[in-house]
């Protein structure tokens, strides 16, 4: 009975003392290691400097010690404040030998919303290849004079649905089309299968921007702008002047795959695990399902969880690869997961922040979370979000425990949460002797393209020469 009494007496202390910042709305409070421990409260009244232990007379009832609490029990009570209920929340905490840190709800399914694109990123990533390039390849139709620089026949431009391929992805096939010698095209522009552009794939569409963008004289005020953007990245700032090839009637239509075309160049996007970054960094559900399409949808990737992280098929049920819709996990499955990530990458040399957000660093999501000395680096991780539902799921670096994974997913306006969830981290940072920073910079590239690759092909200038 005791006992019981003690709890109640801790859990409503706890509600007491952490409910208001909340409930105000305000910014996350920074548990330090020093309000943690609350050593000035564990003090004694002489050894605080308090006047009243120097009055003579009969001596004051002893101050009864601030109770205990363990972490579990601060972090209920939280909850408790929060929402009077715990089955909302499902946390776990996972230090890299293995053992909990702190679990509540952890085998309950939670909708873990974009946390998914972890689970889709990986299976890509197993699939295809950390250094994969998705190919565009430029051919053409009819004849080339190399001599002047003619063309005279269409343009035709196919791929394999690049998810990263934009306006800037056509400066660079533009540039390479003129330094292999070809000026002018007298003909039009056809568009094959697997060509998207800006995430778009309507060929009417795309081919009117590709028009737009390759032939300097058709740039549009939005192509000057897209184009002054990125003249501050490495790739583009070796091109002074964009002067691109002259495209003329330039007709759209969409390739017969019958008239004989021949290679001209190929266009290689950036590194799969480049893309997947930004990506998992501004949580982009259309790119998501794009590459999720490759490895079979939410059922090739939630077979590939199953059979190669070796989650229980109980817990985990996908209906889509970005976290829109109806997907549910179990915290549990999640920090399996990551566990399964950071091993995977170890292997390869490559840093979780190569593939994840680092919190309050890179942009996107977690840019403007764990933001303070305490935690700025100190996080790397997916959000999640919906409607409904909040989560937050990565791992966290500290002085006592060294790495630890967590995964935090909450039913719940996720407005309120998202500051619930820097708080639980923030006392179990300082529960674990304070956080120490993962990353102090930006492993993000400024743009896809940077890192893309434009090639000749070795037939372009033998295929098929103008008479």
């Amino acid at each position: 009975m005791k006992h019981l009494v003690r709890m109640a007496l801790a859990v409503w202390s706890a509600c007491c003392l952490l409910t208001a910042p909340l409930l105000a709305q305000q910014r996350p409070r920074v548990i330090t290691n020093r309000v943690f421990t609350n050593e000035d409260l564990r003090q004694a009244p002489a050894a605080r400097g308090d006047a009243r232990s120097a009055v003579s007379g009969p001596a004051a009832p002893a101050e009864e010690a601030p109770l205990s609490l363990t972490l579990p029990e601060i972090v209920t009570a939280r909850l408790l404040s929060y929402s009077r209920s715990v089955q909302p929340h499902g946390i776990y905490f996972e230090a890299l030998d293995g053992s909990p840190v702190l679990n509540l709800n952890e085998s309950a399914m939670y909708n873990p919303a974009s946390v998914t694109k972890v689970m889709t990123s990986m299976a890509a990533l197993e699939a295809l290849g950390v250094n994969y390039r998705y190919p565009t390849r430029i051919s053409y139709t009819g004849a080339m004079d190399w001599t002047t620089g003619t063309l005279m026949g269409d343009l035709v431009i196919s791929g394999e649905s690049d998810p990263s391929f934009a306006t800037e992805s056509l400066f660079l096939i533009g540039e390479k089309l003129r330094e292999i010698g070809v000026r002018n095209i007298q003909g039009n522009l056809r568009i094959g299968p697997g060509v998207l552009l800006n995430m778009r794939s309507q060929p009417v569409i795309v081919g009117q921007e590709m028009l737009n963008t390759l032939d300097r004289s058709r740039w549009t005020s939005r192509t000057e702008a897209v184009w002054n953007a990125v003249r501050g990245v490495k790739t583009f700032s070796q091109i002074p002047v964009y002067q691109g090839v002259a495209i003329s009637p330039g007709n759209v239509i969409a390739d017969d795959h019958a008239t004989p075309r021949y290679p001209l160049m190929e266009y290689r996007s950036s590194p799969l695990l480049k893309i997947l970054k930004v990506i998992n960094a501004y949580s982009n559900n259309e790119m998501t399902h794009v590459v999720g399409a490759r490895v079979g949808g939410a059922p090739g990737v939630r077979q590939y969880l199953v059979d190669k992280v070796g989650i229980p098929p109980q817990e985990v049920y996908l209906q889509t690869t970005s976290g829109l819709g109806q997907n549910a996990v179990t915290p549990r499955a999640t920090v399996k997961l990551l566990r399964y990530t950071v091993n995977w990458l170890e292997k390869r040399k490559i840093s979780l922040g190569e593939l994840l957000p680092i919190g309050g660093i890179d942009n996107g999501t977690l840019q403007r979370r764990f933001t303070s000395p305490d935690l700025l680096g100190a996080v790397i991780g997916k959000t999640g979000t919906l409607s409904s539902t909040s989560a937050l799921a990565g791992v966290l670096y500290t002085q006592k425990r060294g790495l630890l994974f967590f995964a935090i997913l909450e039913r719940g306006a996720p407005h309120s949460l998202r500051p619930l969830q820097e708080e639980i981290i923030s006392i179990v940072a300082a529960d674990s002797g304070g956080a120490i920073p993962l990353a102090l910079g930006s492993e993000m590239s400024p743009s896809l393209c940077e890192d893309a690759m434009v090639s000749e092909s070795a037939a372009a200038r033998t295929a098929k020469r103008g008479e």
